[in-house]
């Protein structure tokens, strides 16, 4: 079984564990917050592996025309009735959408293998308005490996680990470019990126604080 169909299957397992668990977003809603800031008025924007939809409903909550997508429907169900917002569920190396104005990719594509990622960036890339804004959080660190317990349950996930070095370059090569003062990283054990679809326009200015 390949790793992306084993961790959809642990997702099955844990959706009521994970769904209670997560609930407080803490510093990610910071981090949500600078995302919005920084999009057009009204934009259509995915969550790119939005579980139960955290965050797409305070996307929608401030206007945006913002679509949960997961590979996981037992996650997509479960949020249904406390996040109400349009979902699909999707393969994020597949995405059924055309242009949109921003990417909001939360600890999403840290389940892909190492050799999956340039292909999940040009995806993104794909469906992304010049200067459109992405952003990108995954686990810090080096190599691959899969958790024992997911959320108490014999439920094993993988997970590829990132550095600047080794996530810059893809997202480089994928047609993203920085801010030219980009936001303070979070410490460890997170990796967090804002990055643009070249070239900015004078919509999409960087972000600066």
């Amino acid at each position: 079984m390949d790793p992306m169909t084993q961790t959809q299957d642990a997702y099955k397992k844990i959706v009521s564990a994970y769904t209670e668990a997560n609930q407080e977003r803490g510093a990610i809603m910071a981090d949500l917050l600078r995302f919005i800031a920084k999009l057009p008025a009204n934009g259509r924007v995915l969550d790119i592996g939005c579980g139960p939809g955290f965050d797409t409903a305070v996307l929608r909550q401030h206007n945006f025309r913002a679509i949960g997508v997961d590979l996981s429907w037992e996650m997509l169900h479960s949020g249904q009735s406390p996040y109400p917002a349009p979902r699909v569920q999707a393969n994020m190396l597949q995405l059924p959408f055309a242009k949109v104005d921003g990417v909001w990719a939360c600890a999403s594509l840290l389940h892909l293998p190492r050799t999956a990622m340039p292909a999940a960036l040009q995806e993104i890339a794909r469906i992304l308005h010049p200067g459109g804004l992405f952003y990108l959080s995954l686990k810090w660190g080096e190599g691959e490996s899969w958790s024992k317990t997911s959320y108490g349950y014999a439920a094993p996930r993988f997970f590829t680990y990132w550095t600047p070095e080794t996530l810059d370059p893809l997202l480089t090569a994928a047609g993203f470019t920085f801010p030219r003062h980009p936001i303070p990283n979070p410490h460890p054990p997170w990796l967090v990126r804002f990055a643009y679809r070249q070239p900015i326009t004078s919509k999409q200015q960087p972000v600066t604080s």
